[in-house]
């Protein structure tokens, strides 16, 4: 029912601009038809010239042979002042002078149908036949639709000349009421085949339109955008088109755009496979964080993707923002929450955590370590002696010495205050101790220097891990701390002698 509605709307005229552009449209559409069977009507003029001939020849009725010869004379001529004035009137639709060229093609079609009624009218006198009417009706229908408010009008006129027509040239009641319910029929389904044509066509141009002012709005967004943003070939990468800002980051022009094969090699840490198949399920993804490299600069963005079809290809239309500085920030803010800010090691929060992160680990892979728990020795004295900033420079130097003698995926970090710990990975107690004996030559031989004026040394205990055991960090640390103790006790007692 909604169907219907909305196509009897299109029967009343509406004076709005998108119904002029269409009937602009669709007049250089029924123009250009026109023109077509104009040529095929001169081309036909040969063989109507020779079929009059024969006719006439063979003496059949003057008023009919007359009447069929005017015709075809009539419509050659008219088709070819169409031809010879066919670019004038092509002109005519895009300028003030287009409602002469809409006059005229409703003069055509109106005339058109009137020639096929006329025919058929005609053919009483000799076939009999109402073929011509009903053919060229069908190829108005469909060849020539306007607006069905006229379509209504001209098949209307017609359609009651052509039944007082062959009225008046049957005396046969039942014959002419035969051929009255057959043209009307077909009249009538000419008339809503022209409708749904003309509905189509006009349904047709309207989305094109529509499409081609998307199209444009994207353009505009897409160039005037104040971030970069590009579009590349998903098949493989290549950038198509980048807007100004895109160009000036890739350090190129718009035109050596074909000299970029792809956007692929500028990305560091992110799997294009990954993204492809995230776009082909969900079509777009947004908020990516991404790193870039774009000619040695260095950039993070956030990226969103979105994936479009342009010009027949799957392509992903990608925008990116610039936080290198959002980053560099988070990073330092990361780096103060996990650092300390004395000695630049591990603070207790993060120390921990990367541990526990080790521990989870150990119930996937098989993997073994050695907690080594510190205590530096002495240095509540320091600090009483010496003061706080000596203290410092021997926890500085405490663990300056300990981190050049680790390696570089052991895990060191400061529990608070003289407490440290080391986690040696992959190592067994015994290799651990004899680590262990390599940081302590490395203190006696500072001591040696005598550049400080007391010596460095740190009690210690250690405790063993390995995947399958059935404890926790806390035991962990609390079964190196009592070894640490033990250790600290014997130190103290070796002073106090």
């Amino acid at each position: 029912m909604e169907w219907i509605k909305k196509g009897f709307m299109l029967l009343i005229s509406r004076p709005d601009k998108e119904q002029e552009e269409f009937e602009r449209h669709n007049s250089q559409v029924v123009l250009s038809r026109i023109r077509l069977i104009s040529l095929a009507t001169v081309c036909l003029g040969i063989f109507w010239a020779y079929m009059d001939w024969i006719i006439i020849k063979n003496g059949v009725n003057r008023a009919y042979g007359q009447t069929l010869i005017a015709g075809h004379i009539i419509s050659v001529a008219a088709s070819a002042m169409i031809l010879i004035f066919y670019k004038r009137l092509v002109d005519m639709s895009g300028n003030h002078n287009y409602p002469i060229l809409y006059f005229i093609l409703k003069l055509y079609v109106f005339f058109y149908i009137l020639v096929g009624a006329v025919s058929s009218i005609n053919s009483q006198r000799y076939t009999g036949n109402i073929y011509s009417y009903i053919i060229l009706s069908l190829i108005v229908a469909t060849a020539l639709a306007l607006k069905p408010s006229y379509m209504l009008l001209a098949f209307g006129v017609n359609h009651l000349i052509f039944l007082s027509g062959i009225a008046l040239l049957n005396d046969d009641i039942d014959l002419f009421l035969v051929k009255f319910i057959n043209a009307t029929v077909l009249i009538i389904a000419a008339f809503l085949l022209g409708f749904v044509f003309y509905r189509h066509r006009m349904v047709e141009f309207l989305f094109r339109k529509e499409l081609t002012e998307n199209e444009e709005n994207f353009k505009k967004l897409f160039y005037v955008n104040p971030y970069p943003v590009f579009i590349t070939r998903m098949e493989d990468g290549k950038v198509i088109e980048a807007n100004k800002r895109a160009c000036s980051l890739l350090e190129i022009d718009s035109e050596g755009l074909h000299s970029i094969h792809g956007i692929d090699c500028f990305i560091k840490n992110d799997s294009i496979l990954a993204l492809q198949e995230e776009l082909l399920e969900h079509s777009s993804t947004y908020n990516r964080i991404v790193e870039y490299d774009f000619n040695g600069k260095h950039m993070w963005v956030t990226a969103n993707y979105e994936l479009i079809d342009y010009h027949g290809e799957k392509c992903i239309l990608t925008g990116i923002m610039d936080i290198t500085e959002i980053r560099k920030a988070e990073e330092e803010l990361n780096h103060y929450a996990s650092t300390d800010t004395l000695t630049g090691i591990l603070n207790r929060r993060m120390g921990l955590k990367r541990l526990e992160e080790l521990i989870a680990d150990s119930r996937e892979d098989y993997l073994e370590f050695v907690l080594c728990f510190l205590d530096i020795n002495n240095l509540k004295h320091i600090n009483d002696t010496y003061g706080h900033g000596e203290g410092d420079r021997y926890i500085l130097t405490f663990c300056n010495i300990i981190k050049k003698s680790i390696k570089e995926e052991d895990i060191f970090f400061r529990m608070g205050g003289d407490e440290f710990i080391i986690i040696f990975k992959d190592m067994n107690k015994s290799q651990s101790e004899k680590v262990w004996s390599e940081i302590v030559k490395q203190f006696n031989e500072c001591n040696s220097k005598e550049e400080l004026p007391y010596t460095i040394m740190a009690s210690h205990g250690l405790a063993h891990y390995h995947s399958g055991m059935d404890i926790d960090l806390d035991y962990i640390i609390e079964k190196a701390d009592k070894q640490m103790y033990k250790e600290k006790q014997k130190f103290r007692n070796s002073i106090r002698r």
